[in-house]
């Protein structure tokens, strides 16, 4: 089993750390060994935390797509509570000296518990689009059963 530190910017206030434990083990991404949240006020005087997490990750496919996913494009976002639509931006955590002010990359990942199986997303989408044609409104005919007919 692989050990990654990663670093939360921001968590809900009312999420506890036992939820945040949880969360990775159900996802089958690995069990947290250290957690550090600490307490935080934004402008509007809420309450949230940052976190610094030890994950020890599990061998599946999940644990080995989130770990990939997270050095590819350094930040990924996890959707922990589908029904809420609450996810996490989760970083890599980088010591203080090695920080640079580098800008972030606007196309992140985004998972949730179902998509982190998936082996290969580009192929994915290379497969969800090759029978994607352009709309056209001058376009007289529509596509049923993969045939064209003719309105």
């Amino acid at each position: 089993m692989t050990s990654i530190n990663i670093y939360i910017p921001r968590i809900l206030g009312s999420v506890k750390k036992s939820e945040v434990i949880e969360t990775f083990k159900h996802m089958d991404i690995g069990k947290v060994t250290n957690i550090d949240m600490i307490s935080k006020i934004n402008e509007k005087k809420n309450k949230y935390y940052y976190a610094f997490i030890t994950l020890k990750l599990f061998d599946t496919i999940r644990s080995e797509n989130f770990k990939n996913s997270i050095y590819k494009h350094h930040m990924i976002r996890l959707l922990y509570d589908e029904e809420a639509a609450q996810y996490w931006q989760i970083k890599l955590k980088t010591d203080r000296l090695e920080r640079t002010n580098v800008k972030e990359n606007k196309c992140v990942p985004f998972y949730r518990y179902s998509t982190l199986i998936g082996t290969n997303l580009e192929l994915k989408m290379e497969m969800l689009y090759a029978d994607y044609k352009p709309y056209n409104m001058w376009e007289t005919s529509l596509m049923l059963n993969g045939e064209f007919v003719e309105l």
